[in-house]
């Protein structure tokens, strides 16, 4: 099951869930099928090895997608 983000139409409420070919997703604040999916960020591989740097602080960081478009946190 694919994980999409999507943006409420009705009450711009913005939300991830997995989503079924089957299902029709529903905004959880609100409801409504009246959803517009948003595109998805694919993260870059990160370098391995001692010196590389965590990609997020513990509790989250400005730079992460999720939290810029407040759907929580990363770390």
């Amino acid at each position: 099951m694919p994980l999409y983000g999507f943006a409420c139409k009705g009450c711009g409420h913005m939300f991830q869930t997995l989503v079924r070919s089957s299902e029709v997703p529903e905004c959880p604040a609100c409801g409504s099928t009246a959803l517009e999916q948003q595109l998805s960020l694919i993260a870059s591989p990160q370098k391995g090895g001692a010196d590389a740097e965590p990609a997020c602080t513990p509790g989250g960081c400005a730079q992460c997608p999720g939290m810029a478009m407040g759907m929580g946190g990363c770390g």
